[in-house]
């Protein structure tokens, strides 16, 4: 989220360096503010005019902030005043991958430090992927390894994919996975990443020189297939393939005996125990469970076909003679599938990322009240048309209903607190919004690019509404803002005719606000007080 906290428009610097002007679209700077070094990317003067550039900045700037991770360059902050549109990330000290195979050819000769690498570059790539993120453009100049530890940093996040972000991709040539010659963005996911990770290890190899164990080869032949289905499926099972270790032959025969005699135990042992014991998953009508605490007798579902597209969960499955209660979705468990209809009953807590992401032709979701979390579970549903919501929620999820393009109105239930990260954005078809009197944030991008959406009422609670959540609302008229102190913003709106209508008492006050006296603010409002 971006919200005033994270904007700074002092653009002046203790110290400032250029230290790349061939950049396309941008040139480098190495700044100091308050004794401390940071990197600055700032777009070239004569692209800001540019609606398009300037979008593709705020994405960098989203994606990257959201990321939090030791192996990925910080984002801190992004900055728009009279000096143009720049962002301010940590700076590091050190040397890209291609500079380090140039300068100190002999780093990588040493195969422990080609496994370090290989397993630090995977952890910064699982960050991305825990948050729907495919980083898309691997090159040898984007990654960096630090002066001192040679430890991996991923900088350059322009051209990442996400759900919210599904256009605008890079890649650099010698490191594309195949699919992504094929003009079709539902063909990206994690193995997309894990191919061009195969390609920087056979670039690694070339450039170094050096013979690797078979294992190097191995498992650069897997990410390597045109077949994704025939890669790792994901960056955990190949990071366990990295540390993975083949016996030595010497002791391999001992290895042997002892197997066998572990299996004529577990034999023996299997034998006498329960099914209970045995058994971890089930399928009933089509639908996958598996059991998340045997002490607890929970369950998760993780997939499946249902009857007919039809997927109906039950809250409570028998698993090998016992009950357990189903209490989660999993990520991506039913992503992409043909559901007809969908039941979720009451007792399931939590609904991953992507559970039912690009689920057609599905039109209406129910929620049951004992939902907790729902991560980014229902975008791109592209015939969605009825939400659901039940009471006593408090969050709506980061990109729940993102790309929803059939979605025309929602219900926010009272009890509801926040909007968070891109929400509702790309819902096209949206015209009628509903909000709570017990909401406080809107986040970052909430609405954006919701270009039905003609009017929109803001109770008095909301304390903070984040950067571009009106953004391309392009048919936006009227905003009724009923909050008698204007609440935190940095940039909400890019179109000059909104009218931005505000209690009559706080016009003032909206007046003076630095960011709020931008747009073109109405004072006719009556001030809501609580009976």
């Amino acid at each position: 989220m971006i919200s005033s906290d994270f904007i700074d428009n002092n653009s002046t610097f203790d110290e400032k360096e250029l230290i790349n002007s061939k950049g396309k679209t941008s040139q480098s700077y190495k700044v100091k503010k308050n004794g401390r070094l940071y990197f600055m990317k700032q777009l070239l003067p004569e692209l800001y005019q540019n609606h398009s550039n300037r979008v593709l900045f705020y994405k960098e700037y989203e994606l990257g902030h959201s990321i939090q991770s030791e192996h990925v360059v910080k984002y801190e902050r992004i900055c728009e005043d009279e000096q143009g549109l720049y962002i301010i990330m940590e700076y590091v000290c050190g040397s890209t991958l291609e500079e380090k195979l140039t300068d100190d050819k002999g780093y990588f000769a040493d195969e422990r430090n080609l496994w370090k690498f290989m397993l630090q570059l995977l952890e910064g790539l699982r960050a991305f992927h825990d948050k729907g993120i495919a980083y898309i453009d691997i090159s040898p100049n984007n990654i960096m390894l630090t002066q001192v530890g040679n430890n991996v940093k991923i900088v350059d996040l322009g051209f990442c994919f996400s759900n919210a972000y599904n256009d605008s991709l890079g890649t650099t040539a010698g490191f594309t996975a195949p699919e992504l010659g094929n003009c079709n963005n539902s063909d990206i996911d994690e193995r997309t990443d894990i191919y061009a990770v195969g390609c920087l290890m056979k670039y690694i190899q070339a450039k170094s020189g050096t013979k690797y164990s078979r294992k190097f080869y191995s498992i650069m032949e897997r990410c390597l297939y045109k077949e994704k289905s025939k890669r790792y499926r994901t960056i955990d099972e190949m990071k366990n393939a990295i540390r993975r270790r083949r016996p030595k032959h010497w002791i391999m025969g001992w290895v042997a005996l002892n197997t066998a005699l572990i299996l004529l135990l577990c034999i023996h042992r299997y034998t006498t125990l329960s099914n209970t014991d045995i058994i971890e998953t089930t399928s009933v009508r089509g639908i996958n469970y598996r059991i998340l605490s045997n002490e607890d007798c929970t369950c998760e579902i993780t997939g499946g076909d249902g009857e007919k597209g039809n997927i109906y969960i039950t809250d409570k499955v028998n698993i090998g003679g016992k009950e357990y209660r189903t209490t989660s979705i999993a990520n991506h468990a039913f992503q992409k599938k043909k559901l007809a209809s969908l039941y979720i009953p009451e007792g399931v807590e939590h609904i991953g990322d992507s559970a039912f992401s690009h689920c057609e032709p599905i039109i209406t979701i129910s929620l049951p009240s004992s939902i907790k979390e729902f991560g980014s579970a229902f975008n791109n549903m592209k015939k969605l048309k009825r939400i659901k919501f039940p009471n006593g929620m408090k969050t709506i999820s980061s990109g729940a209903f993102g790309a929803c393009d059939e979605l025309e109105q929602i219900y926010i239930p009272e009890g509801v607190e926040r909007l968070s990260l891109d929400a509702f954005a790309l819902c096209s078809s949206l015209k009628e919004v509903s909000l709570p009197s017990t909401l406080k944030v809107i986040e970052r991008g909430v609405f954006w690019r919701c270009t039905s959406l003609e009017e929109i009422t803001i109770p008095a609670s909301v304390e903070e509404i984040g950067d571009y959540a009106f953004f391309d609302c392009s048919n936006l008229k009227h905003i009724y803002l009923y909050p008698t102190t204007p609440p935190a913003i940095a940039a909400i709106l890019n179109y000059i005719d909104i009218n931005v209508h505000v209690p009559a008492a706080s016009l003032k006050a909206y007046q003076k606000h630095p960011n709020w006296r931008d747009y073109n603010l109405i004072g006719d409002l009556e001030e809501v007080t609580e009976e």
